[in-house]
C-alpha cells in the first residue's frame, strides 16, 4: 500500500496543513523523481515511472479529501491512483478509463 510506502518520508516533511490527505501531502513533499518512483512502484510493481502528476483532491462530499494522481510508466502504460485519506488505494488503467470517459494528467 502507497501509505506503507511513504511512512519514512512523513519524518522528512514537516507536516502542512494541505489538503487534509496526510499521504498526498507527503508525496507533495517529495522530490518530482523519488515522487514519481514511489507511485509508479505502488500502482504496478513493473511500472518504471517516468511521470507523475497530480489530478486534484476532492473538497466535498462523500469523497472528500480523496486525492487523484496519473503516472506514466517507461513502457507507455498509465494509470490513475485514488488515495482515500485513510491510505487506502484504488489504481485504474488509464486507456479503461479514457474508454468510459474519464482522462488521466487532467487537473480538475
Amino acid at each position: 500500500m502507497i501509505a506503507a510506502a511513504l511512512s519514512a518520508a512523513a519524518t522528512l516533511a514537516a507536516h502542512s496543513a494541505g489538503s487534509g490527505n496526510q499521504v498526498n501531502d507527503r508525496l507533495l513533499s517529495m522530490p518530482a523523481a523519488e515522487r514519481t518512483a514511489t507511485i509508479a512502484h505502488n500502482v504496478d510493481q513493473t511500472c518504471v515511472g517516468v511521470e507523475a502528476f497530480p489530478m486534484g483532491v476532492t473538497t466535498t462530499g462523500k469523497a472528500k479529501g480523496f486525492a487523484y494522481w496519473s503516472v506514466r510508466c517507461k513502457d507507455g502504460r498509465s494509470f490513475a491512483i485514488q488515495i482515500a485519506p485513510s491510505g487506502e488505494t484504488f489504481v485504474a488503467d488509464c486507456q479503461t478509463l479514457k474508454a468510459n470517459g474519464k482522462e488521466c494528467f487532467k487537473k480538475f
